[in-house]
């Protein structure tokens, strides 16, 4: 049997750009958002996006750099895995929430392109990433969220899970 480089690559890339979208699915229903615990995934309750599976509160904490920053600032987001178990996400496909009135919108991003990465948070580990606030952004109140799947032990079905950061100021 002939090894067909050009379809293996073709493969990889669709199992990669399907796995790993670039923007995150938010469906205009749940554009409204509740407050997530803070710098925490969270469990058994309705996700950031409604599409979402979670883990308990304690499992991923997402930490920013500062708390204060400006429009299209670089931070650097840290996500400390207090679980025994496996993440895969990319700091580059975060999404940005703004309050408004005690409810979290996410701010849309439509020309952003992040490269297709999946980085691996191993259990009791932490990963920092680079990322970019989004450049025009109104002075305000934001939290930044990273999506992640959580690897099932045994090759089971993988879940999705939420990481959300405290509150930060954009000024």
């Amino acid at each position: 049997m002939r090894f067909d480089n050009r379809r293996g690559a073709a493969t990889c890339i669709a199992a990669v750009v399907w796995l790993c979208g670039c923007q995150p699915r938010v469906p205009e229903a749940d554009s409204a958002q509740t407050p997530a615990p803070p710098s925490a995934t969270t469990d058994t309750t309705p996700s950031v996006t409604g599409d979402t599976a979670t883990a308990r509160a304690d499992s991923v904490v997402l930490t920013t750099d500062k708390t204060q920053y400006r429009a299209g600032e670089a931070m650097t987001l840290t996500l400390e895995n207090r679980s025994g178990s496996s993440y895969a996400f990319n700091p580059c496909t975060r999404s940005i929430e703004r309050e408004d009135n005690g409810t979290w919108t996410s701010v849309p991003e439509p020309d952003r392109m992040c490269t297709m990465e999946a980085w691996i948070l191993d259990p009791k580990g932490s990963r920092a990433g680079q990322t970019e606030l989004p450049n025009p952004l109104p002075a305000g109140r934001y939290r930044v969220v990273v999506r992640m799947t959580r690897e099932a032990p045994g090759g089971g079905a993988a879940s999705a899970v939420a990481a959300v950061s405290e509150a930060i100021t954009v000024g």
